[in-house]
């Protein structure tokens, strides 16, 4: 089989995306019959069709699935470096919810070459990793790791999973034999950080507790746990100052999470994706990456 031509692909990518041939011709600032000729060309080459056209949309078939997943973000990255417009376009970033309002959105206000043009989107963290794989985004961030061969992580962020609770609550649960019928305010994304916890400070034999409330932010969790109505496992950086919340900790030793940066292997790295990773290490690397001084 012949391998397609670059711009068949960017135009296959496109008109998947957009899931039609006007969308992607106005995209691609081609003619819809242009855009419909090489999409024809493409299928002749595979030799399958890549959609069905059901009134005006276009149903990906499942090789165009395949197809789409394994290019990622290639032929617009290739095609965004030879015509020299990589940095004309936002910044496309993907993280998970408690990272990317608590930490990351903080670091990004505070930079003026970070912030001018920018995407933040907060999906789940299997979501991030797709997204990052079919390249709709420069670089994602998510507290759980995956192995894929087309996929780099990279720790970034160090996250302590604590227990959070009213005052009420927090004297309760002083002793640890205490956790038995515990009312837990759980979240999205949470069952990975619960049960982290859980088997950090009780093994196997984890304790009785149910969930007595579910909302889909941080936000709403707290404020849940701040009128005692249960207790929630949350990253320490989201509890406010003031609310009368507090952490209950039994000695053993803090519990990390990392928080990975990914990005697909191989594919250029944008200058901002570069300065946004240095600004996440933490200061000794920072240090150590800067140049030294000669001692006069």
């Amino acid at each position: 089989m012949d391998f397609p031509d670059l711009p068949f692909l960017r135009t296959f990518v496109t008109v998947y995306e957009s899931q039609g041939v006007t969308e992607a011709a106005a995209r691609l600032h081609r003619t819809q019959p242009t855009v419909s000729y090489q999409l024809r060309r493409l299928e002749e080459t595979l030799g399958a069709p890549l959609f069905e056209r059901r009134s005006a949309r276009l149903v990906p078939t499942p090789l165009a699935d395949r197809l789409f997943r394994f290019l990622g973000g290639f032929a617009r990255d290739v095609q965004a470096v030879l015509q020299g417009s990589e940095e004309d376009r936002p910044l496309e970033i993907a993280a998970v919810s408690g990272f990317g309002r608590y930490v990351l959105f903080p670091l990004l206000r505070e930079s003026e070459s970070l912030h001018r043009t920018l995407t933040l989107r907060y999906p789940p963290a299997e979501e991030v990793f797709r997204q990052v794989l079919e390249g709709q985004v420069d670089v994602g961030f998510s507290f759980r790791s995956t192995v894929h061969p087309r996929l780099t992580l990279t720790p970034v962020y160090e996250e302590q999973l604590v227990l959070v609770a009213g005052r009420t609550w927090a004297r309760r649960l002083r002793v640890q034999e205490h956790f038995q019928g515990v009312p837990l305010v759980t979240y999205d994304e949470g069952d990975y950080v619960v049960g982290r916890w859980l088997g950090h400070h009780f093994g196997r034999r984890h304790p009785h507790w149910y969930s007595t409330a579910h909302f889909e932010e941080l936000e709403e969790v707290l404020e849940w746990v701040a009128q005692g109505r249960g207790v929630a496992v949350v990253p320490g950086f989201c509890i406010p100052k003031g609310r009368g919340l507090g952490v209950v900790s039994w000695g053993k030793p803090a519990l990390t999470n990392t928080v990975h940066a990914v990005q697909r292997t191989q594919a250029p790295v944008r200058p901002a994706v570069a300065e946004l990773l240095a600004r996440l290490a933490p200061p000794e690397v920072r240090r150590s990456r800067s140049p030294r001084t000669p001692t006069p």
